[in-house]
């Protein structure tokens, strides 16, 4: 079996923020708000906010997926509360997310994607 090739990519950072611009980036990203939203709330150039938004790795693209994935736990956590007190609904609900995770996971073990 052949290594694979270790690469760094360094990724350009064109809106540097601060950590509590990124706290209120993820808090607006949990309550639905859009990137180009966002920009205009922090009052940044939404060119350059937008372009690392789209750049997986930037600390804007990370706090906003931050945020989306904090909101979503929390509404999960709850769905799963009503399943395990009998919601049949919720139990589907959760059903349906384990299997879509367990279908995430089995294609990034065979396309080693993010």
């Amino acid at each position: 079996m052949s290594e694979v090739p270790i690469t760094t990519e360094t990724i350009s950072i064109w809106c540097p923020i601060s950590d509590a611009e990124g706290q209120m980036i993820a808090e607006l990203a949990s309550v639905g708000f859009s990137a180009d939203k966002i920009a205009d709330t922090l009052q940044r150039q939404k060119r350059l906010f937008l372009r690392d938004f789209r750049i997986n790795g930037t600390p804007i693209s990370d706090a906003y997926k931050r945020g989306l994935y904090l909101a979503q736990s929390e509404t999960d956590a709850v769905t799963l509360e009503n399943a395990r007190k009998g919601n049949l609904t919720a139990k589907q609900q959760m059903e349906k997310k384990w299997e879509e995770q367990r279908i995430e996971n089995i294609k990034n073990e065979i396309f080693n994607t993010e």
